[in-house]
This record gives C-alpha cells, structure tokens and sequence, in this order.
C-alpha cells in the first residue's frame, strides 16, 4: 500500500471521527473539513494529511486520558 494512500485514508477517516462523534464547536468541524479539503488541492496536500491526521491523533488520545 503506497504511503500516501495511508494517509490520505487515515486522514479522511480521523477528520470523519471528528465531525459525526466529538462535541466540539461547529466552526472547529468547518475548518478541520476544509483543511482537508484544501489538501486535495494543494501540491503539497500530503504533508497536510499527515498533519491532520497526527493533531487528530492527539487530540483524541488528549480526550482519552482527560476522561
């Protein structure tokens, strides 16, 4: 599996996480969905991925252990 496509899955599939299960405010949802949506446009989306997908990473393993 090509490593791009990994990302491009984990990222989609983390920001997706985000929007329908996290209670967070609806501006924060619009702009992790439209960074994302910017990495599919951007030359250099890939690294916008991986970036997404390692905040959203943390975040939910900062939401685990708060709980």
């Amino acid at each position: 599996m090509p490593y791009p496509l990994i990302a491009l899955i984990g990222s989609i599939a983390l920001t997706a996480v985000y929007v329908f299960l996290i209670e967070a405010s609806h501006w924060m949802k619009a702009l992790v969905v439209g960074l994302l949506l910017l990495s599919f446009l951007w030359r250099y989306g890939f690294y916008l991925q991986v970036a997404i997908s390692i905040s959203l990473s943390l975040y939910f393993t900062y939401l685990k252990a708060r709980s």
